[in-house]
């Protein structure tokens, strides 16, 4: 049986956004892959305490990131459009699959 390094010390990639409402919301990049011209990040909810991770439903967001803001922060915008998710999720999971199979 192969490890498939599952020992080795995570480190996650945190960034944290405000919603329009001036809420923080903190996610770990899991990937981040170009697709027509622009540049998609792959993420989910972080939690400092990961035994609140299991109260919520595991679920990926996809986000394009945009121009940036007038104090030079990046923007992202929400991937809301059907088919541009379609599109983007379809990306992911085939990059995300080939990374496991590239550990086995």
């Amino acid at each position: 049986m192969q490890d498939n390094n599952l020992n080795e010390e995570y480190t996650p990639t945190i960034i944290t956004l405000v919603d329009e409402e001036g809420k923080e919301h903190s996610f770990d990049i899991m990937d981040t892959f170009e697709y027509n011209d622009e540049t998609y990040v792959a993420v989910v909810p972080y939690f400092e305490d990961p035994s609140k991770a299991f109260e919520e439903d595991p679920t990926v967001i996809f986000f394009r990131v945009g121009p940036e803001d007038e104090e030079g922060l990046e923007t992202f915008d929400i991937v809301e459009d059907d088919e541009e998710y379609y599109e983007v999720s379809g990306i992911f999971t085939k990059r995300y699959e080939e990374a496991w199979e590239n550990q086995e």
